[in-house]
């Protein structure tokens, strides 16, 4: 397997694309397009999307995503997610549902909903990072069908969601950035831009919570939507601990050789 370490590079090129895209019913919805590589490439803009739900979506969004000519939709949330909350989709788009429930998700569940949890007694940190722990280890089999997905795509735009855009989609966005070579921080920033467009989006609501439910509990949904950077990097350090490296997790975990990894690359980079 080659070497897949990189050095800190720019973000992002000059470009007229936007890294979020101007849907009124996700907030969270962004290309990855445009990030550099250690070798001097770049990710091509338009193939690879990654968002929060879509149950909101208007129908001018989703005229918006039919023009994206979007081939797969790949669902990460928890039955009772889809359920509750199914996905509006653009004609012509397959959705392929990966049932994921992490730690961080049952908790939100019962906490918002005041079944048994309390929010105002909880640590969201706590739960943030046993999730992304799960994400590097129970949910593989998961992320495996995924970069299966992405192979067969050929290239044809897929979009990938959870419920807020944030770990399960935070988690499968930092790997295949880290595939195709994007440096370590790099792929750290697009994780926290979760906390400029969501958490920017639901000032509002957040507010409303605050005043009818108290501080704690604001403050607790509040934690549960954030991203820091130590919850995706207790996931990329459960990939060195299990795997003693993160080339070979791409190979054990996810069944991705050389082979795959250069066609991923070619498919993605410019």
């Amino acid at each position: 397997m080659s070497n897949l370490k990189t050095a800190s590079m720019p973000v992002v090129r000059n470009s007229a694309h936007p890294r979020r895209l101007p849907l009124s019913g996700a907030k969270n919805f962004r290309d990855l397009g445009g990030y550099e590589t250690a070798d001097g490439r770049v990710v091509r803009w338009g193939v690879l999307y990654r968002s929060d739900a879509l149950n909101k979506l208007t129908g001018a969004d989703r005229r918006f995503l039919e023009a994206l000519r979007l081939g797969l939709v790949v669902d990460f949330r928890a039955e009772h997610e889809v359920e509750r909350e199914p996905d509006k989709l653009p004609d012509g788009a397959r959705l392929l549902n990966l049932h994921m429930e992490d730690v961080s998700t049952k908790v939100w569940h019962e906490a918002r909903n005041e079944m048994t949890r309390n929010m105002k007694t909880l640590d969201p940190a706590e739960y943030m990072i046993k999730t992304n722990i799960e994400l590097a280890g129970k949910f593989t089999p998961g992320y495996r069908q995924f970069f299966r997905e992405l192979l067969n795509s050929q290239g044809r735009p897929v979009l990938f969601h959870c419920a807020a855009g944030k770990d399960r989609t935070g988690f499968a966005a930092g790997v295949i950035l880290r595939i195709l070579g994007v440096p370590l921080d790099v792929v750290m920033q697009d994780y926290l831009l979760t906390n400029q467009y969501l958490l920017s989006a639901y000032k509002r609501e957040i507010f409303v919570a605050r005043l009818l439910k108290g501080k704690k509990f604001a403050d607790g949904i509040t934690g549960f939507m954030r991203a820091d950077e130590r919850y995706l990097s207790a996931a990329f350090a459960r990939i060195e601990q299990d795997h003693g490296a993160f080339e070979n997790y791409l190979w054990n975990g996810l069944g991705l050789d050389e082979a795959a990894v250069v066609r991923l690359r070619n498919l993605y980079l410019e």
